[in-house]
């Protein structure tokens, strides 16, 4: 068990071709992929993943989420996941000392983290390249522990 933190894109997939269009200036149906005999409507990304990196998880909740924790899903938006970023590089997480959980891990490992924020800031600046790119796509921020 554990802080487990997840960074998702959910990717809509159209039964509708928008660029091609029949005679009547109709979108063209295709089809969608099929999984398990189903219609597959929806792709889910994983962009990022952490574990027990409790001083990003504090900083979302706290920014976006009215600092209510309940493991729910946060929708992010590209100026808010590059916002995410920003904080990474210049080291504007939340203090060691204000992350603490039972499950949430200790200092050891919050500090390589904070060691290896670039890698972690490109994750997010990627993921609002991606939503940016995608008209049917969005971004959610979700832990479990």
């Amino acid at each position: 068990m554990g802080l487990d933190m997840y960074l998702r894109g959910d990717k809509f997939i159209s039964k509708w071709d928008l660029s091609q269009r029949d005679e009547n200036d109709m979108p063209l149906e295709v089809k969608r992929p099929v999984v398990d005999g189903f219609e597959v409507s929806e792709q889910v990304l994983d962009l990022g993943t952490w574990r027990k990196f409790a001083p990003l998880h504090v900083y979302i909740v706290n920014e976006f989420a009215d600092g209510v924790d309940k493991c729910q899903r946060i929708d992010l938006e590209a100026d808010q996941l590059r916002k995410i970023a920003k904080a990474l590089r210049k080291n504007e997480l939340p203090k060691n000392d204000d992350c603490h959980g039972f499950f949430f891990g200790g200092d050891e490992i919050w500090d390589e983290y904070r060691a290896e924020s670039e890698d972690h800031a490109k994750s997010f600046d990627k993921a609002a390249e991606w939503v940016e790119s995608t008209s049917w796509g969005s971004v959610t921020y979700q832990a479990s522990w």
